[in-house]
């Protein structure tokens, strides 16, 4: 028989993989990150969306994240994750900062009045290659904002493709996003 926390670990890891779901991320996705099965978790995606999950293979390029605009949206997203890992604690689990931190993403987006680029299964794949040491972000000299680079890449001082374009834009406005203190105020629960 189960005991209690165990019971209770599992009806989280229930609920993050509904959230997860929700938020858009492919059925092998949410099966890895949750340890769920792999036909609960397509009869879940059924009932929460009303039609049969998204087939095929994940996106898993890491090109993708070094072109223009794709950069700049992975950039901003990492910005977003990164601190959310540095203030967490032991007990919070990565699906969850993915969760918030991809939230947080669309809100600016949308706020900003810009197509989403980034999918949920991008950030996820994101968060992966920057794990495996093959991505790595670096901070522009001109901003400070933090911008990905495949490692082989990596150059001397570095000017993002915001401060090459228009070197009179703002600093603040392009280096607010990787401010550390913008997570603390993220709740995760």
């Amino acid at each position: 028989m189960a005991t209690r926390r165990e019971l209770s670990q599992e009806i989280q890891r229930y609920r993050q993989a509904e959230a997860l779901l929700r938020l858009g991320l492919r059925v092998p996705v949410v099966c890895e990150m949750t340890r769920l099965s792999h036909w609960f978790l397509r009869k879940l995606a059924l009932e929460i969306s009303g039609e049969a999950p998204a087939k095929g293979q994940v996106p898993n390029s890491e090109l993708w994240y070094l072109r223009g605009r794709n950069n700049l949206h992975a950039s901003l997203f990492l910005s977003l994750y990164r601190p959310l890992q540095q203030v967490a604690d032991d007990a919070v689990e990565p699906a969850e900062m993915l969760i918030v931190a991809f939230q947080r993403y669309r809100e600016i987006i949308e706020a900003a009045g810009l197509p989403e680029v980034l999918t949920p299964d991008r950030a996820w794949w994101l968060l992966k290659s920057v794990r495996i040491p093959s991505l790595k972000a670096i901070e522009c000299q001109q901003c400070g904002g933090r911008y990905l680079m495949h490692q082989e890449d990596l150059p001397g001082p570095y000017r993002c493709v915001c401060c090459l374009a228009r070197p009179s834009l703002p600093d603040a406005a392009l280096a607010d996003a990787s401010r550390p203190d913008a997570a603390r105020s993220v709740s995760f629960r």
